[in-house]
């Protein structure tokens, strides 16, 4: 097979704007975030089955779970190490720099986009706001 034309693997164990439907199974392989809900809810079924031992239900199975992520955690105001700190690694700004921080910033939560509006760069459309 051409690794161009390579299929997108159907799970991945990190959430995107399009990886965005998950399933967790804290007996099998944890957390997943797949590219569709019919993916998502198949492996979910393959995973209950896991917890069926001779005609017998293992109580985990209620464990098993599934959702959308809507919101992920998103770096803001991102800001390099200044090449001219003082000797107590202090900048212009009066802010302190650890030794060996390369950077500093903020995490918030931020909604991720809706996958179906992101244009063929993963920009997001000029439409986006429609569906509020």
């Amino acid at each position: 097979m051409n690794p161009e034309t390579k299929p997108a693997p159907d799970f991945k164990y990190k959430p995107s704007a399009e990886y965005r439907f998950w399933l967790y199974d804290s007996e099998g392989i944890g957390m997943t975030y797949y590219w569709s809900k019919e993916k998502r809810d198949e492996a979910g079924n393959r995973a209950i089955q896991n917890y069926l031992d001779f005609d017998q239900w293992i109580d985990e199975v209620e464990y098993v779970c599934a959702g959308e992520v809507t919101h992920m955690a998103q770096l803001l105001n991102k800001r390099m190490r200044p090449d001219d700190l003082d000797e107590d690694e202090i900048d212009g700004d009066g802010i302190s720099w650890a030794d060996g921080m390369e950077w500093r910033g903020t995490y918030t939560l931020e909604p991720i986009p809706n996958p179906m509006l992101l244009d063929a760069n993963g920009h997001r459309s000029i439409f986006d706001d429609i569906d509020k």
